[in-house]
């Protein structure tokens, strides 16, 4: 998949895919239904996973599976179970997309140091194309909540 393409290595898109991968073998492996209260976060606005959650849904209809049965769609555990931050995505488009896909609850800012710049990642954040209220809840109430329930 990445013969000859040594740009795809790294933080271009082979850890986004590989993250995600990750990320669905949990979901898909009943994981997040044997320990539902566990709680996975994961940076770069999701690894792609918001933007596809329909898709996860209904490819998971006519997946091959084998034995695999959830009794949930893809995109319930996802949601329930995984929070994502800013970290490396400084696109108001994203964010946009990443609180309507995952609910803003679970959307955390975040810097992606040292591939990002505390300046630039704090600038989006500040200037973000949302709510003032939303952006509280990104900056910092959605993170004190995570911690504050891990915690209990």
């Amino acid at each position: 998949m990445y013969a000859g393409h040594t740009e795809f290595w790294g933080p271009v898109c082979s850890w986004a895919f590989e993250t995600a991968t990750h990320a669905l073998r949990l979901v898909f492996g009943g994981v997040f239904e044997r320990y539902p209260k566990a709680r996975l976060v994961l940076g770069h606005m999701g690894e792609t996973l918001p933007l596809n959650l329909w898709r996860f849904d209904s490819r998971w209809q006519v997946a091959n599976r084998g034995s695999r049965t959830l009794p949930e769609p893809p995109s319930f555990y996802i949601k329930r179970n995984i929070a994502i931050t800013t970290s490396g995505v400084c696109s108001d488009t994203s964010l946009r997309c990443a609180m309507e896909a995952m609910g803003e609850d679970s959307v955390m800012f975040s810097v992606d140091y040292p591939f990002e710049k505390t300046d630039v990642a704090v600038h989006f954040i500040d200037h973000a194309n949302i709510s003032e209220t939303q952006r509280n809840k990104v900056a910092r109430a959605n993170a004190n909540a995570s911690f504050i329930s891990i915690g209990a």
